[in-house]
């Protein structure tokens, strides 16, 4: 996918997320004691090398391999904006609950020796969080290149310091390799974040399949919708300006824009001050109150997915 023009940044950004398949076969590090190639690139090899470090909100579970059930708990915040009428203003609440989080994960059952982990499996995929929202779900098919693994390939990108193209490169594909050898497992949880035009709309962030955090917002007018779709964050800022024209041709310029994360084209998720939540009144954006976007932005980090639907 190419970036669309931006409707609240004027800077031009330029690239794509689109990955490629692209042949290597390197050999590892010099002066390493026992050099191992680095395999050629597929996109099931890809799969599979971001599934085992945990980029991915699927598992690969390996042919002859069983798979158990570990629960944890954690506490975390729910924070809740109901709007009123303008006239009256709007009011907030926030609730503390301990939800169940239940991850599946691969334990391996190996008769003899220990196979390359950066080699290809024979196996299948299931979902680590199966309460994941169908409109995300729907996204990932095995062996393709689709924006579930664009995002996560993102992050990858980004934890390891190189540019979060979201496309395959010879630098990445090693470093995947050499990650996965090394048993580089991410410890972050997986963050995507719902938005539902629906009245009222609202701002669902998930860890690790749960709801975490819930916000009313505001979501495109008729004449700059914000478009449905999954998009993968690719800029941040904690503030910033959003210059632009409006729909009937006048001009704006807002400063200090605070907590912004772009994900598609010029469309961001970002606070705005208006006089209530919950239903159109941006162009294009997802805008939310300052508080509720402060509390959203650490767990938008590049790569994190955005589905937006009716």
């Amino acid at each position: 996918m190419s970036f669309r023009k931006a409707r609240c940044w004027t800077v031009a950004v330029a690239g794509a997320l689109v990955a490629t398949t692209v042949p290597l076969l390197v050999t590892g590090a010099a002066g390493a004691a026992h050099p191992r190639a680095i395999p050629a690139y597929t996109i099931r090899l890809e799969d599979q090398i971001l599934a085992e470090l945990r980029y991915l909100p699927v598992s690969f579970v390996a042919a002859g391999t069983t798979s158990t059930t570990t629960t944890t708990t954690t506490s975390t915040t729910t924070t809740t904006t109901t709007t009123a009428p303008p006239s009256t203003g709007s009011t907030s609440t926030t609730t503390t609950a301990p939800p169940t989080t239940t991850t599946t994960v691969p334990t391996r059952r190996r008769p003899t020796g220990t196979k390359d982990p950066a080699l290809l499996q024979p196996g299948s995929f299931v979902w680590r969080f199966p309460t994941l929202p169908a409109s995300f779900r729907q996204n990932w098919s095995v062996g393709t290149d689709n924006v579930i693994v664009q995002g996560a390939l993102m992050r990858f990108q980004d934890d390891h310091g190189l540019p979060t193209t979201g496309s395959m490169d010879g630098s990445t594909w090693r470093l995947l390799v050499e990650t996965v050898r090394a048993r580089g497992f991410s410890s972050e949880p997986y963050d995507m974040v719902l938005v539902s035009q629906t009245l009222p709309q609202r701002l669902d962030l998930y860890q690790n399949g749960r709801v975490t955090f819930t916000t009313l917002v505001n979501t495109g007018i008729s004449a700059s919708p914000t478009a449905n779709g999954t998009y993968p964050v690719y800029l941040r800022f904690t503030s910033t300006t959003m210059s632009g024209t409006n729909p009937n041709g006048t001009k704006y310029h807002d400063t200090g824009i605070p907590w912004v994360s772009y994900f598609n084209g010029g469309d961001a998720l970002h606070g705005f001050i208006r006089p209530g939540y919950g239903y159109p009144q941006s162009l294009g954006c997802v805008e939310m109150p300052f508080p509720e976007a402060k509390t959203l932005w650490p767990h938008t980090p590049i790569g994190t997915l955005v589905t937006v639907q009716p």
